[in-house]
């Protein structure tokens, strides 16, 4: 007895495969019959590859067949499908079929032809196994209209197969997928309709089979993943990864939270994983929960490197934490080093520490830093912004302390010392403390600032306080230390911006230069950081210079009051002088006569601006800055920030190029002409923080009152000598948070030191070739480049306070060209006697330095070595390494590459570099350069 055999469906893509198939092989009939269950839907209109007519006609019977070929026309093709066998067809029908028989199409051979493979791969046979024509003819019937691809190699196998599917019809790339690429795809929206078309249209069978090809590419861990993904949940397939990975990684303290919540997860699992989550949960069952969680970790990692996933990223971690919340996990969520939660928890920890326990304030912002949410917030999180300078404050209360009046100083040298360490030190501290003011919208967090920034400000009263008590000399008009970086603010253009202007740049052949005065009307020391590191860091057309005989950022001391009629008058004229824009203007042209200097024109903020349209800068003044001969010194007064103590908040704006006007076209003018800019002011300022108004009669301005008034009480200072202008004397508030008139933004004519300390800034333009030959070779006479000014603790807690009479102010970096960059100019160091000195001293160290043709002097390389080792984390960041090296800001990393390659052996990394920060391998370094120490 035979066996009947089911007759499938026969697809539009069978018929055709098999047409060709049979025209290959030749024969004079153009009939074909076929074994099918049923007719083609829409058969009218076909062709064959070939633009060949093909008739397809449903012929239940054999009177059926007989009937359609007496109908057909004989073109093309006539294709005769039926259910009937060949014993029922008999031998005169069957003569008449090409090859005289009926065919029986396979269907993988006709997805075969589509793919234009010459194999089909044994794994994608065996998918259909219990339903062989299931999956092939679900293939034909949904290709695409113009075609599935090629298969590359020849042979179709589940790659090309499936991965056509995934990309054609699910909208997955299928190129380079692996498990993260696949736990990202699923996140797409659009997924889940896609998969429901799927399954409607091509069935089950492949439906099914390309989950479980999806699902394979996180290996161990597909069991879970396909689970989820049948569930038709694919957007919660990676969350719900993460959120595994929080249970299956507790720590040991929140053990009991990651079994209770693991147990409501794996309610989203099959039966099989109950009990996989728990603390020592072992078998494959357990490690396929595990591999399937560690790709998860690993995908959403890798998103948030990327900024087109990043919001993706978030948006997921968010899902997860809402995911973990819902199933009482909170705790999980507080430990998470990637759940926004998690963060929110180390800034909460940092916050608690702040002001009491220096160790955990750096684990803390570590772990911040850390964290991938913290990734590019920098200057976009207004609350990281907070914190970090919170953490910097932190650091600068610890190192900085207030002197002692009977230091055994005078009172001259201890009033020089208070206005150098405000500029070198304070006004950075005064700079983030704008930042800490910006507060937070946590309340804990928020308190915490609060705290830390009433011991900020307690902190700078006691110091603006000891400064006032020793003001008298600078109000007489004492005279100051020759060569010093300390000058009276009418002798700064005598000091400093004369000899600039008259200077030549020590090599000949390169620009003249000359100077360009910049007075920032208001400009505080605080302000000056922010602006000076904007110049720099915009491009690498600025470097600072300071001179060789006093190598330090230059402060001057404004007049008393401090007022602009009296301090900017008196900047131009060279002498203590009360006055306006006529009488600078006078004063300056004498000045510069007085000097030898052809011309000085000085230039207001009405002068500046330009008539003609799209030209950023007035004519006569571009003209004056060009003629560097003419002109060897051209000065210009900026208003703008004095402006914004009027009807802007200063306190709030980290200063740069963009928010000064006319700043950026006069240095850009300036470094065409090659010269020399001096950036300074006439006063600075305080800021309102809520201070209070004290009335008395004839207050000459909001911080200052006649000395013949009211006497003067602890948070004043009566002044009077011949630097003291508008009256024999004045009395002055010390205190910022103290005004005699009307409430403003900001406030000046004080005696704190952030209104009597004057940034002196020289900066130095590129060459045209920005060669170092070329920057060497321009920089003037008797001047040096500096290296990074930040004090240590912006970047780094100190292992040791710093003595409180002795300013953490930076190195200098001596002149160097391209063929000697570490020439023998660098200052004399203290000779290390740690593990610096027994590294150099050591046989591979002398070795490493033959390879290198420049290398800096051994004694730098040990003094860097010295402080890495017994830095905090045995780590520095760029500032310091600058100032430890002798070299500007702009040239560290290659000056610091130098050393790298000294001290990393046979590509041991001994010390490395990165995210601007030095990191020493101390085990490394004792164990490659064989030392004990």
């Amino acid at each position: 007895m035979s066996t009947a055999v089911a007759v499938a469906p026969v697809q539009r893509a069978t018929i055709l495969a098999t047409l060709e198939k049979v025209r290959r092989r030749g024969g004079a009939s153009r009939v074909l019959g076929i074994r099918a269950s049923r007719g083609l839907d829409h058969a009218q209109g076909l062709t064959d590859q070939h633009g060949e007519p093909v008739t397809v006609t449903w012929c239940p019977s054999a009177l059926a067949v007989w009937d359609a070929l007496a109908a057909w026309d004989g073109n093309g093709w006539l294709v005769l499908l039926t259910d009937r066998t060949e014993e029922e067809f008999g031998s005169g029908l069957l003569a008449r079929l090409a090859q005289h028989r009926l065919q029986r199409p396979d269907a993988w051979e006709s997805v075969k032809l589509r793919f234009r493979a010459t194999g089909v791969d044994r794994a994608l046979l065996q998918d259909s196994a219990g339903n062989r024509s299931a999956i092939p003819e679900a293939l034909l019937r949904l290709e695409p209209r113009g075609g599935w691809p090629a298969a590359r190699a020849g042979v179709l196998g589940r790659e090309v197969a499936y991965g056509a599917v995934a990309r054609q019809l699910l909208g997955i790339d299928a190129e380079t997928l692996d498990g993260p690429a696949v736990l990202e795809a699923t996140l797409d929206p659009e997924l889940p309709g896609r998969l429901a078309d799927l399954r409607r249209d091509g069935g089950d069978e492949l439906t099914d089979a390309v989950l479980d090809w999806l699902a394979g590419h996180l290996g161990v861990g597909a069991a879970p993943a396909r689970h989820v993904l049948a569930g038709g949940s694919t957007g919660d397939l990676l969350p719900l990864g993460l959120a595994l990975t929080h249970v299956v990684t507790a720590s040991p303290a929140l053990i009991q939270e990651a079994v209770l919540t693991g147990a409501r997860l794996e309610a989203r699992l099959p039966d099989a994983f109950r009990g996989v989550t728990n603390t020592g949960a072992a078998g494959p069952v357990a490690e396929q929960v595990r591999s399937f969680a560690a790709a998860s970790t690993r995908a959403l990692r890798d998103m948030l490197t990327r900024p087109s996933a990043r919001e993706q990223a978030l948006t997921v971690l968010r899902r997860t934490e809402s995911i973990l919340r819902a199933e009482q996990a909170p705790s999980l969520i507080a430990d998470s080093d990637l759940l926004p939660g998690g963060l929110t928890a180390r800034r909460r920890t940092l916050a608690a520490a702040l002001g009491s326990d220096p160790a955990a304030v750096e684990r803390a912002w570590r772990e911040i830093l850390d964290h991938p949410l913290t990734a590019d917030r920098d200057g976009k999180d207004p609350l990281h912004t907070a914190l970090r300078a919170a953490v910097r404050l932190d650091r600068w209360l610890a190192a900085r302390e207030v002197p002692e009046e009977d230091s055994g100083v005078g009172r001259l040298e201890r009033a020089l010392d208070a206005a150098r360490i405000h500029a070198h030190d304070g006004a950075w501290a005064e700079s983030a403390l704008g930042d800490l003011l910006q507060g937070s919208d946590d309340p804990e967090i928020a308190a915490a600032l609060d705290r830390l920034a009433q011991q900020v400000l307690a902190r700078r009263r006691a110091l603006d306080r000891a400064f006032a008590q020793d003001l008298a000399p600078l109000a007489h008009g004492d005279d100051l230390p020759a060569g010093g970086d300390v000058h009276y603010l009418e002798d700064v253009l005598g000091h400093v911006g004369l000899p600039l202007a008259r200077t030549t740049p020590a090599a000949p052949g390169s620009l003249r230069g000359g100077a360009l005065v910049l007075l920032i009307d208001g400009m505080s020391a605080a302000s000056a950081t922010d602006l000076t590191q904007s110049i720099l860091t915009l491009t690498d057309t600025w470097r600072e210079i300071v001179p060789l005989a006093a190598p330090r950022r230059a402060t001057g001391l404004a007049l008393l009051p401090s007022l602009t009629t009296h301090s900017r008058t008196s900047f131009f004229t060279g002498s203590p002088a009360t006055g306006g824009q006529p009488q600078e203007r006078q004063g300056l042209s004498a000045l510069a006569r007085r000097s030898g200097l052809s011309a000085a024109p000085l230039f207001h903020k009405d002068d500046l601006v330009s008539n003609a349209a799209g030209t950023a800068l007035s004519a006569p003044v571009a003209s004056a800055i060009a003629d560097v001969d003419g002109s060897p010194m051209v000065a210009c007064v900026l208003n703008t920030i004095d402006d914004a103590l009027d009807k802007a908040d200063p306190g709030g704006t980290r200063w740069c190029t963009a928010d000064v006007r006319f700043l950026r076209p006069l240095l850009q003018e300036a470094a065409r002409a090659g010269r020399t800019v001096v950036l300074t002011a006439d006063h600075g300022h305080v800021i309102e923080r809520n201070g209070r108004m004290e009335r008395h009669d004839g207050e000459t301005s909001a911080r200052s009152r006649p000395g013949t008034g009211d006497p003067a009480g602890p948070d004043e200072v009566l002044v009077e000598g011949r630097r003291v202008l508008g009256g024999d004397s004045a009395i002055l508030a010390v205190d910022e948070d103290l005004r005699y008139t009307a409430r403003r933004a900001g406030y000046h004519g004080g005696a704190s030191l952030s209104e009597l300390v004057v940034p002196v800034i020289a900066l130095r333009p590129a060459p045209a070739d920005r060669s170092e030959q070329g920057w060497a070779a321009g920089l003037p006479e008797g001047w040096l480049f500096t290296s990074d000014q930040r004090p240590l603790w912006w970047s780094t807690r100190a292992a040791a306070p710093d003595r409180a009479d002795e300013p953490s102010g930076p190195a200098v970096a001596p002149v160097v060209g391209m063929l000697d960059l570490f020439g023998g100019d660098e200052p004399e160091p203290v000779v290390p006697t740690g593990l610096g000195a027994a590294i150099i001293a050591s046989d591979r160290y002398t070795d490493q330095k033959r390879v290198l043709r420049r290398t800096p002097s051994d004694e730098t390389v040990a003094a860097l070595v010295d402080e890495l080792a017994a830095a905090p984390g045995t780590r520095l960041p760029f500032s310091r390494v600058s100032q430890l090296l002798f070299t500007p800001t702009a040239r560290t990393p290659r000056v610091a590459g130098v050393v790298t390659q000294l001290l990393n052996v046979e590509g041991f990394e001994v010390l490395r570099l990165e995210e601007e920060t030095a990191i020493l391998d101390v085990p490394l370094a004792r164990q490659q350069f064989e030392v004990d120490r």
